[in-house]
C-alpha cells in the first residue's frame, strides 16, 4: 500500500513538473505582451470599424467590416491584453484624433476636450471614453510561442516606426510625406498642370458647390473648423488629385474630400483654352 502511494505521488509530482514549463511558457508570453503593449496606442494596418474584430494570425480579417477614416478607426489604446486558449484577446478604446492647429500632430479628442473651456466637456467626452473595441487574434496551434504571437501582432498592427503612408487613401499621402520629411509625390499625367497666374492662366470658378456633411463623432464633440484641400480642376471643370493640406480630424477630412469631389467649376484657361489648374479650397464645418 505504501509502495502504491509512493508511486502515485511520484507520478503526480512528475506530472506537475512536466506541466510547469508549459504553464510558465504561456505566462511568459502573456507577461511579454503586457510589457510591450499594455497602456500603449496601437495603429491598425486596416482601419476597420466595429466594436469587435476577429483576425487570423496572418492578419486576415475573419468576416466583414467596413473601413473608416484613420482619425476615427485607426488607433486603439490598449486596456487589457491576454492569451486565452488559441487566441490573443485585446480590449481597448478607439482613439479619435483631432488637429488643433496647423503643423501640429493629431491628438486624442479626449485631451482636446479636457483642455477646452466648454462647460459640458465631461458630457461631450463620455461617448469617446466608452468607445471600446475588442480584438481577437486566433492561432492554429493550442499554445503559440512568443515569436508566433509577436508576428501576428505585427500582421494586425503597425510596427514601431512604421509609416502610415502606405495604408491611408491617396488624398492623405502627401500630408504624410510632408510630416515625415519625404519628397512630395509626383502624380504622373499626360498633360501639364498649371497654377493661377494673373494675365497668363485664369483661376477656375466654382459653379456647383455642395456642402460637406458632419461626421457623427465631430457632432458629438461639437468640433468644428476649416479644412484646406489642394486639387486639380481639369479641362471639363471636374476635380481630381485631391490632397489634404490642413486637416481637422474626426472624419471631417474624408467628408470634405467626398463633397469637393462632386464640385463643378468653370475651368481655368490659358490662351483662351481650358487647361488643368491646381488650386486650394477651404471647406467649413460649423454647427451654428
Amino acid at each position: 500500500m505504501k509502495r502504491r502511494t509512493a508511486v502515485l505521488f511520484a507520478l503526480l509530482l512528475l506530472s506537475i513538473l512536466l506541466g510547469a514549463p508549459l504553464a510558465r511558457a504561456g505566462d511568459d508570453v502573456e507577461d511579454q505582451l503586457k510589457s510591450d503593449y499594455a497602456d500603449k496606442v496601437l495603429t491598425l494596418r486596416h482601419f476597420y470599424k466595429g466594436n469587435h474584430l476577429h483576425f487570423q494570425s496572418d492578419g486576415a480579417l475573419v468576416g466583414f467590416a467596413e473601413v473608416g477614416p484613420w482619425t476615427l478607426d485607426g488607433q486603439v489604446s490598449v486596456k487589457r491584453i491576454r492569451v486565452h486558449d488559441r487566441t490573443v484577446q485585446i480590449r481597448g478604446r478607439r482613439v479619435c484624433l483631432v488637429f488643433d492647429a496647423k503643423g501640429k500632430p493629431p491628438r486624442d479628442v479626449l485631451t482636446s476636450l479636457a483642455e477646452s473651456n466648454a462647460k459640458d466637456r465631461d458630457k461631450l467626452a463620455e461617448p469617446f471614453r466608452a468607445n471600446d473595441v475588442e480584438i481577437e487574434i486566433e492561432f492554429a496551434s493550442e499554445r503559440p510561442d512568443l515569436d508566433q504571437v509577436l508576428s501576428a501582432m505585427n500582421a494586425v498592427f503597425l510596427k514601431s516606426g512604421e509609416s502610415m503612408r502606405d495604408f491611408v487613401p491617396d488624398f492623405w499621402q502627401d500630408y504624410f510625406d510632408q510630416v515625415e520629411g519625404q519628397p512630395k509625390t509626383v502624380r504622373h499625367s499626360s498633360d501639364p498642370v498649371y497654377t493661377f497666374k494673373r494675365g497668363e492662366v485664369s483661376a477656375p470658378r466654382v459653379t456647383h458647390q455642395p456642402n460637406p456633411e458632419f461626421s457623427e463623432e465631430a457632432r458629438r464633440a461639437k468640433y468644428q473648423g476649416t479644412t484646406v484641400l489642394s486639387l486639380v480642376v481639369d479641362e471639363s471643370g471636374s476635380t481630381r488629385d485631391i490632397e489634404v493640406v490642413n486637416p481637422l480630424g474626426l472624419g471631417l477630412d474624408e467628408k470634405a474630400v467626398g463633397a469637393v469631389s462632386t464640385w463643378k467649376f468653370e475651368p481655368g484657361k490659358k490662351d483662351g483654352k481650358p487647361v488643368p489648374v491646381r488650386i486650394a479650397v477651404e471647406t467649413d464645418f460649423h454647427l451654428y
